[in-house]
């Protein structure tokens, strides 16, 4: 009798077991069709038809420092206070770890090229000062950091000089966006005194023309905060 309940349970369990598989195997292909679907939706493939090539044009303009000779380009502008999760919301979009610690991490206008990538295998890399260099996931933030120290050193100072990370990854948006220093007023050892007018000039710099688009990442746990917030942040530019 004993033998036979062992069977029979065991017989269930392995039961449920198949089930359970077949289930998840059909959540699986449920969702690799409906990602199949998207893909291939006509508001999607019109816009990977015509609007990527144009977000090319636009990246390889950029790279040819065209805005230096006052030609304006269409900019997606990250800006907020030091520790205001600017970092949080990157890496929600771009599926990748950023430099964090203590103090500014960003020091140059880091430009991060977003594109949709078909293959389940990403492709990153770093341009800076006329170099490619070629990383991953696991190694991205480090080489951010390095790149970083060697455009602006390896202090605590910024620099103007950009440094472009290049994300190629199934599931990420098509966008190209511009992370700027976040916003010290008070300097620490090791930065400039005037840190914070540097960081403002920059900012102003990338935010001046009609053709950029302003995202202000504002650190709130209640909407005070957040009104609080943004007001202190307008006025503070206003005021300079």
């Amino acid at each position: 009798m004993g033998g036979r309940r062992t069977q029979t349970d065991s017989g269930s369990r392995s039961s449920s077991s198949s089930i359970l598989q077949d289930d998840q195997e059909g959540l699986s292909s449920s969702s690799s069709k409906a990602q199949l679907l998207f893909n291939n939706a006509p508001i999607v493939s019109s816009y990977n038809d015509k609007i990527r090539p144009m977000l090319d044009a636009i990246d390889k303009l950029r790279i040819l420092m065209v805005m230096e000779e006052g030609i304006q380009l269409p900019t997606i502008v990250v800006v907020g206070d030091q520790s205001s999760g600017k970092s949080s919301v990157l890496e929600s979009l771009a599926g990748i770890s950023l430099p964090r610690g203590q103090g500014i991490c960003t020091r140059v206008p880091l430009v991060m090229r977003l594109q949709h990538h078909s293959d389940p295998q990403p492709e990153l890399s770093l341009e800076y000062n006329g170099r490619v260099e070629h990383t991953d996931e696991d190694k991205v933030s480090e080489d951010i950091v390095n790149a970083t120290n060697l455009i602006a050193g390896h202090k605590k100072g910024i620099s103007d000089t950009p440094l472009t990370l290049l994300v190629k990854k199934n599931g990420v948006p098509d966008l190209t966006m511009v992370d700027l220093p976040g916003i010290t007023r008070v300097p620490v050892h090791g930065q400039p005194e005037n840190i914070y007018d540097q960081i403002k000039d920059m900012i102003m710099k990338y935010i001046k023309p009609d053709e950029s688009i302003i995202l202000n990442v504002l650190s709130a746990s209640t909407s005070q905060d957040l009104v609080f917030s943004l007001k202190f942040s307008l006025l503070s530019f206003t005021k300079s």
